[in-house]
């Protein structure tokens, strides 16, 4: 701007103006609107040419990869041999083979993401080619989005966990994939499945076979999910993979008095994390009980942790003065279902009493193993409020015309 002013200055009193310097672009022209969104369409299309051929190149290594997956995985019994675990695991599932990821392998996330993108349009084709035209649209995301899982998957710290991918066809076709735990120990399984400080436990296992029982335990697990129907039954198959689970290793002779302490470190697992982190969907712990289970059992299971989960999520928020702020959730929400239990609240809801009952105990359980450091019986329990619970609900005030609101409609019965 002051280049052009000079310009007119000179031009003004006889004189040349200056010329531009060497690669200098004129001032005229850095102005020019024109040029301007000429200069961002051109620089945008430049990146997105960038980012297409990014994709593209993606998109054929996750392709190339379904015909190499020994660069990704490993079978399951050798993975499992590897981990000192001898015999033939795969001949407990129906699946035509089982594969192990190499989490942490940098080819995983793109294996990952177009596997599932391949199970998707595999599936999604069963119903006909009309479903090619929102499969299309879908793919983009579906495949970014399972590319940056694998991605974060491989960052450390994550949660311990394992999930299968596998499809719809009949077991005996299909190839099931298994990624598997990071850094695995009793205490992080502790601490992820139930939330408990595992340092604190001891039990009448040795906790180093203890370990092994349970990481076998969440491989077995995941390989009875590649057996399933994944189209329903979700929360059955999550309760059929617990026990089937242990099925598998007593068939194959482990100990039996090993395998009932830790099958019962899990349903107490499953329970403290059904209603302090309203897993519902993998609330086990009776039909570890019953030994087996209905459809409609496994609905009512999920059902009552997932009450009792909102329920003391509620009274939790309400009661926040209640409790020290450094005292974990768990023992807050123990307190306030002791509290309800102590009042007689349960009573009105036997499902939800039994789940209520079911965490109590398990609580217990862990605080038994910890030589009493983790439940405080000295805890005032008069000091959690519940007499909110049976009021009558107040709404806001109503703000409708005329000032005095007509009752709301009821509808026939």
């Amino acid at each position: 701007m002051l280049d052009g002013l000079k310009n007119k200055l000179r031009a003004a009193f006889g004189m040349k103006a200056k010329p531009p310097a060497k690669n200098e672009v004129p001032a005229e022209i850095v102005n020019n609107k024109f040029v301007q969104k000429a200069v961002i369409k051109k620089v945008r299309r430049s990146h997105l040419r960038k980012l297409g051929i990014a994709f593209a190149a993606s998109a054929a290594l996750s392709t190339g990869l379904q015909y190499a997956p020994d660069l990704v995985s490993t079978k399951l019994d050798t993975f499992m041999a590897e981990k000192n675990f001898a015999g033939d695991f795969s001949q407990n599932f129906h699946a035509q083979e089982i594969r192990v990821y190499d989490r942490f392998n940098p080819l995983y996330p793109f294996h990952l993401a177009g596997n599932a993108t391949k199970i998707t349009w595999h599936e999604g084709m069963k119903d006909g080619g009309i479903a090619a035209i929102p499969l299309t649209i879908a793919t983009p995301f579906l495949y970014t989005g399972m590319l940056w899982q694998g991605f974060t998957d491989m960052l450390p710290g994550n949660k311990l966990d394992a999930f299968s991918i596998s499809n719809d066809d009949p077991a005996a076709q299909r190839t099931v994939y298994i990624r598997p735990p990071g850094d695995f120990s009793l205490t992080r399984f502790m601490g992820d499945f139930s939330g408990v400080n595992g340092q604190k436990l001891e039990f009448q296992s040795d906790r180093e076979i203890l370990r092994d029982i349970l990481f076998q335990f969440v491989m077995l697990h995941e390989a009875r999910h590649g057996d399933q129907d994944k189209s329903a039954y979700g929360l059955a198959n999550e309760s059929d993979a617990d026990l089937y689970a242990f099925k598998v290793m007593k068939a194959r002779g482990t100990d039996e008095k090993l395998l009932n302490e830790a099958a019962t470190i899990v349903a107490h697992a499953r329970a403290i994390n059904g209603a302090v982190g309203g897993d519902y969907g993998h609330a086990s712990t009776f039909t570890f009980q019953r030994g087996e289970q209905r459809i409609f059992d496994a609905h009512q299971d999920a059902a009552a942790f997932d009450r009792l989960h909102a329920l003391l999520t509620d009274i939790d928020a309400r009661n926040h003065d209640a409790f020290p702020d450094n005292m974990p959730r768990g023992n807050r929400y123990l307190y306030l279902t002791l509290a309800m239990h102590k009042q007689g609240l349960l009573e009105e809801d036997p499902g939800l009493k039994k789940a209520a009952d079911a965490f109590i105990r398990s609580l217990a359980y862990f605080d038994r193993a910890s030589n009493g450091k983790i439940i405080d019986n000295s805890y005032d329990l008069s000091k959690i409020d519940l007499g909110y619970l049976t009021m009558k609900y107040k709404p806001v005030p109503d703000k409708l015309t005329p000032a005095k609101a007509p009752a709301a409609p009821r509808p026939n019965s």
